[in-house]
């Protein structure tokens, strides 16, 4: 009787040696699965941000090229100005209206850039709503 009963126990031992096995190839798959996505998920982001930093380059530089084209833009329109109204009210009398309003617009956008701080400033202390 008691080999009977031992053949069984062995048989048992046997088949939980083999399912750790099986367990163990798995997770050592799943492991190597995962390691591959991981790299796979780096190598596509560090593309992506390369392709973000020569985009975020030709941004910058066609900014600058139309801030200054707007510049010109700006100085041509004033130096029209002035030989538009320089035979009308005088030459020193243009320049002083050209000025002045230049003062009046730079005035403007100065009060509406402190504005905006102010804003900015309330928001982030929270003593404004967004």
């Amino acid at each position: 009787m008691n080999d009977e009963t031992e053949a069984p126990e062995t048989n048992q031992h046997e088949g939980e040696g083999k399912r750790p096995m099986a367990l163990t190839s798995e997770i050592e798959g799943l492991i190597a699965a995962a390691r591959e996505a991981f790299s796979s998920e780096v190598a596509y982001q560090r593309a992506r941000a390369i392709l973000a930093s020569k985009i975020a380059g030709r941004i910058a530089g066609l900014a600058a090229l139309a801030a200054a084209l707007v510049f010109f833009l700006l100085l041509a329109l004033v130096v029209g100005l002035l030989l538009a109204l320089a035979p009308l009210l005088g030459t020193w009398q243009a320049l002083g209206v050209v000025v002045l309003a230049l003062l009046l617009g730079m005035a403007v956008a100065a009060w509406a850039v402190l504005r905006a701080w102010r804003r900015l400033k309330g928001v982030l202390t929270g003593k404004a709503k967004p």
